[in-house]
């Protein structure tokens, strides 16, 4: 009998800078032609999919009334276009429909409807796949391997606005990580592994098949204090990836989420070592970068302190920690910041 084991593992890491992901206003999906009537469906389809990315949630259009919203879908389009694209070889058609949608219309849509907001700099994932089978024996596999379930697992962590990167498989990861260490879920060996690729905590998808054909595996994952444990069945190994990852990301994406509020809260954010005007502007440009931040005000400039009044949307411990994982603020050890408004930080120059 033919066995898989397919581990994918991730680290989430608050030190380690998150990664700035760009496209989560456009969608793509495959169109069967270039009808009127195709191209409805690829906007709603795609509309929907920038929904998901948007707010981390892999059901958010099946929460009450959101259906409606993809009725009116192409009154918020900024741009479309076909593309040909790998349909794979189950796809009728290998015609793709783009669309981009207006960021600033979209954005007061989520916001009217107090939707989630996922921020834009997220975790980058690491990706380890392990197999197993009768003639084979146990083996790391990749891209060159099994391409169709690695594009596969490309597909789906874009559609998320998930960042992912796959491990080089070279001598270096063979001696860091054995196929026997990772086959036994050893995490101390894992993480020693995947702290090469600087990434962020640790996730793992173990699928094998049974004789009918049915995938069958379970899910686990360990982000800070964080852990989530959870068994598939599926009838193939993609769906069983779907399956998996979609209900572990929209757990992990739950975590640095926030719902934007009406009335904001004000903060005031005391940012040193900033010595130059370029320094400057760079801080500036940094904090318009973070979603929950609504409005902020430079009320002060001492030196290389700069004092900052801020509106934000969502909570504050979210917003420190979204302030650190920038990788662009390292926050200062001083009490005067928990027992008032004030936060403080130093800027770290690139």
């Amino acid at each position: 009998m033919k066995r898989t084991l397919i581990l994918v593992f991730t680290l989430f890491c608050t030190s380690i800078a998150a990664k700035e992901v760009s496209g989560l206003y456009t969608g793509l999906v495959l169109v069967a032609d270039q009808s009127e009537q195709s191209r409805r469906e690829g906007v709603r389809e795609t509309f929907a999919q920038v929904l998901v990315k948007l707010t981390g949630n892999s059901t958010i259009m099946m929460q009450p009334g959101m259906q409606q919203f993809l009725v009116d879908a192409e009154k918020y389009i900024a741009g479309i276009g076909y593309q040909t694209l790998s349909g794979g070889p189950n796809a009728a058609s290998n015609l793709g429909l783009q669309v981009g949608f207006s960021a600033s219309a979209v954005d007061q849509l989520v916001r009217s409807v107090n939707l989630p907001v996922l921020p834009s700099q997220r975790p980058e994932l690491l990706i380890w796949v392990v197999q197993d089978d009768g003639i084979s024996g146990r083996q790391f596999v990749g891209r060159h391997t099994q391409p169709q379930l690695s594009e596969h697992l490309r597909q789906l962590m874009e559609n998320r606005g998930m960042p992912y990167r796959e491990p080089e498989l070279d001598f270096e990861d063979q001696l860091s990580l054995s196929v026997n260490e990772a086959w036994g879920l050893q995490e101390a060996a894992i993480d020693a592994a995947s702290q090469r690729y600087w990434v962020d905590g640790w996730v793992l998808l173990r699928l094998f098949t049974t004789a009918t054909g049915e995938s069958r595996g379970t899910w686990v994952y360990h982000v800070g204090d964080k852990r989530g444990f959870n068994d598939v069945h599926a009838d193939s190994p993609q769906l069983f990836v779907d399956l998996s990852m979609n209900p572990l990301l929209d757990e992990l994406a739950a975590h640095y989420t926030y719902i934007p509020q009406e009335d904001s809260s004000d903060l005031l954010l005391q940012i040193d070592q900033v010595r130059t005007y370029a320094a400057y502007q760079e801080v500036l440009a940094q904090l318009h970068k973070l979603e929950l931040v609504a409005g902020l005000n430079v009320s002060a400039v001492d030196g290389d302190r700069l004092s900052i009044r801020l509106a934000i949307e969502g909570d504050r411990a979210l917003f420190e920690a979204a302030m650190v994982r920038s990788g662009r603020f390292r926050k200062q050890a001083s009490e005067n910041g928990y027992l008032s408004d004030n936060l403080e930080f130093d800027w770290i120059s690139p």
